[in-house]
């Protein structure tokens, strides 16, 4: 056998082994879907903890006195937490669109690389 041929093939095999399954699971989506896809995710995870925060916040507030329940001014205590939570989506949103595109290229030139290689096995050949 080439010595050429077997390093080849141990780099495929090691990348492979690495970070290929991953590499070819982003990029069988499109770039904007998978994108969307892990921005909804970051999103959804968001709503949630927000949700959590605001019902450990109102906990504290009914549980602190339980006579002073008509007192709490529900309206602007949504009102506030509504934009927290806009500002804070808006916000991971951005970060998230940033990493994940990122991520994509990377997968992108990650398996141009693993093609060359196929390429310059099938030489061999």
């Amino acid at each position: 056998m080439n010595k050429e041929k077997v390093k080849i093939m141990t780099n495929l095999a090691i990348y492979e082994k690495n970070v290929g399954k991953e590499d070819f699971t982003v990029n069988g989506h499109f770039k904007s879907n998978y994108i969307s896809y892990n921005n909804f995710k970051t999103r959804l995870g968001i709503l949630v903890a927000m949700c959590i925060i605001l019902g450990g916040d109102l906990m504290r507030r009914v549980t602190r006195d339980l006579n002073s329940l008509g007192d709490i001014n529900y309206i602007s205590l949504g009102i506030k937490y509504l934009v927290i939570l806009v500002v804070v989506l808006a916000f991971y949103t951005v970060i998230s669109t940033i990493i994940y595109r990122k991520r994509y290229r990377s997968a992108e030139i990650r398996i141009a690389k693993y093609k060359k290689l196929l390429n310059k096995l099938d030489d061999y050949k």
